[in-house]
């Protein structure tokens, strides 16, 4: 219904819109009222807005400890146990890798300079009777030697247990759900490669630039570090859960093809570094 409307001042009637009344004259004020959400969109308006919050990057230092408390005890636990796998940080097996590849390239770039000095030391003695120096190699053995011998080996390792993987998979129901859990239970099984690589490396530092006393024991660390890595490799071969075929061939057939891959990285070495030692060994032939 529409509301009617009568004069203030003589109650005639007014037609909508009116500006003044017809019957006597009197002037008609309109009166609005604001709408609803124009008010509130006005006070809205009025005040003041909060500012963004600025969102900081915070360490998680509790985080942190926590999960090299858990690598730390999964470490433990592989060293009395190795084979017994325990459950631990993700990543526990890939970082354990790394540093065995850090120790190793490490471990290899002092040794070749210790090797590159003593050689150097036998050719002072005979630098008399040479028309021009020996091609001093030792300057040359740096941080291409460490990268090169830390990038094969972690390359190495993980083809090798990419190999069980495939393995694992083709012949058997896996047992494994994710390549991730296949390098950490390698890497749990291989874990005395940790305090060999450091024994490799304390080695190489006490051997003589002289004579190169003390490389015999070097040589038989790297014995050892290969043998714990080869029996980690075919030990998780051997541990194939309802295989196939008999576990001799899933076995044999992941020791056939990390032998192909030792011979491939090895190909590689030699062509990367026989060039640098064939520069004074000719030198010296040539006396």
């Amino acid at each position: 219904m529409i509301e009617m409307k009568y004069c203030a001042n003589c109650g005639a009637k007014l037609k909508d819109g009116a500006k003044f009344c017809t019957s006597c004259g009197q002037a008609i004020v309109q009166k609005t009222e604001p709408q609803p959400k124009a008010v509130e969109q006005a006070e809205a308006t009025a005040q003041p807005q909060p500012a963004p919050a600025v969102k900081t990057a915070v360490v998680n230092n509790e985080k942190m400890k926590q999960v090299a408390g858990n690598y730390w005890s999964w470490l433990a636990s592989a060293c009395k146990k190795p084979f017994t796998p325990q459950e631990g940080p993700k990543y526990a097996g890939v970082i354990t890798l790394l540093i065995e590849g850090i120790l190793f390239g490490l471990s290899i770039m002092l040794l070749i300079r210790k090797i590159a000095r003593a050689v150097m030391s036998i050719a002072e003695a005979l630098i008399a009777l040479l028309s021009s120096p020996i091609p001093t190699i030792e300057n040359r053995v740096g941080f291409y030697v460490f990268f090169g011998f830390f990038l094969i080996t972690v390359i190495v390792a993980f083809v090798m247990i990419g190999v069980n993987y495939l393995v694992e998979k083709s012949f058997s129901e896996a047992k494994h759900p994710n390549f991730v859990t296949m390098i950490n239970n390698i890497a749990h099984k291989s874990v005395y490669l940790l305090p060999l690589n450091l024994l490799f490396l304390l080695s190489v530092m006490m051997i003589s630039d002289q004579n190169l006393s003390g490389l015999k024991f070097s040589l038989v660390v790297i014995g050892l570090m290969l043998a714990v890595w080869t029996i980690a490799i075919l030990a998780t071969g051997y541990e194939i859960v309802k295989p196939k075929f008999d576990r001799f061939y899933a076995t044999f057939a992941i020791y056939l093809v990390d032998a192909i891959i030792y011979y491939i990285a090895y190909s590689v070495l030699h062509d990367s570094f026989y060039v640098v030692f064939k520069e004074v060994i000719d030198r010296l032939l040539n006396i």
